[in-house]
C-alpha cells in the first residue's frame, strides 16, 4: 500500500511504513575518501535524529563544506536538510530504503534532485543525480582509522 505525501506542495509515493533514524544507524560515524581529500560525519542525537558534515580539503584549505540534518518531519516522514556554505538550505524526502540504502528526493530542486546512500561492509556508496538517478556523481568512501 502506498500513500501520497505533500512537501513543499509537490506530492512524493512514499511507501506506508515510515523510515526512521533508527533504521539508518548504519551511517553513524566517519567516512573518507582514499585519498582523505573529503571526509564526512554522522552523529546520533538523543532524540535519535541526525546531523552530519560534510567536508572538502584541496592543498589544505577547504574547498566546501555542509552540514546535514536527518530528522523526522511533523508528518512523521525522514527528511534529509543540506545546509551548504553560503547556500540556502534544501530539504529532500525519504523516499525508498533498505536495510543498507536510502535515497532521499526533492523533484523541485535544480541539482542534486536524488541523494542516495548505501554501506557494503566498510565502504559507504554516497550519489547525488537529477531523478531517477540521471546524471550522476558518486562519492565512494571507507570508514575513518
Amino acid at each position: 500500500m502506498k500513500i501520497l505525501i505533500a512537501l513543499l506542495g509537490l506530492p512524493l509515493l512514499v511507501h506506508a511504513e515510515f523510515i526512521q533514524p533508527n533504521d539508518l544507524d548504519w551511517l553513524v560515524g566517519c567516512w573518507e575518501t582514499t585519498n582523505g581529500s573529503a571526509k564526512e560525519v554522522w552523529v546520533k542525537e538523543p532524540d535519535g535524529s541526525m546531523i552530519g558534515f560534510g567536508v572538502a580539503i584541496s592543498d589544505s584549505s577547504v574547498e566546501f563544506y555542509e552540514i546535514l540534518r536527518i530528522v523526522v518531519n511533523q508528518g512523521g516522514v525522514l527528511t534529509y536538510t543540506a545546509y551548504p556554505a553560503g547556500q540556502s538550505p534544501t530539504t529532500f524526502v525519504a523516499t525508498k530504503s533498505t536495510a543498507a540504502s536510502i535515497v532521499f528526493s526533492n523533484p523541485r530542486h535544480d541539482y542534486p534532485q536524488e541523494i542516495a546512500y548505501r554501506v557494503e561492509d566498510t565502504k559507504l556508496y554516497a550519489t547525488i543525480s537529477a531523478l531517477e538517478g540521471r546524471n550522476p556523481q558518486s562519492f565512494n568512501k571507507r570508514r575513518c582509522n
